[in-house]
């Protein structure tokens, strides 16, 4: 019983060394990726967010503290942080014009595929 709870406490410890690409299709498949430990402050947190090309979560995570820095006051956080904001929006837009692309690539295919099918 004490090596189970020894083997569930390493195996929470581990990080993840999936690269993007598995993480993504690890998320495809229905598994949940381990978002990164709650002890990182939000700054670290966004830029290994962007680092995953996980940019939805990087904007959220971005504009909360956006919003902080706002609510205190702090002008030069609001600087940096107001063009980090637009280069992961913008990042974020170019990903999803690329699934959009993807998805109507394969559509495209499958549909001619079932025209050609017919004659």
């Amino acid at each position: 019983m004490v090596k189970a709870k020894v083997k569930q406490a390493e195996a929470v410890v581990k990080p993840d060394k999936a690269t993007p690409k598995a993480r993504k299709k690890a998320k495809n498949s229905g598994t949940a990726v381990p978002s990164p430990s709650a002890g990182v402050d939000l700054m670290s947190q966004t830029a290994l967010l962007c680092q995953e090309e996980r940019w939805r979560e990087a904007a959220l995570i971005c504009r909360r503290v956006l919003d902080k820095a706002r609510n205190d006051g702090n002008t030069e956080l609001l600087g940096s942080l107001g063009g980090a904001l637009s280069k992961i929006e913008c990042s974020l837009r170019r990903q999803q014009v690329a699934a959009a692309v993807e998805a109507t690539r394969k559509l495209l295919a499958k549909e001619f595929l079932l025209d050609v099918g017919e004659q």
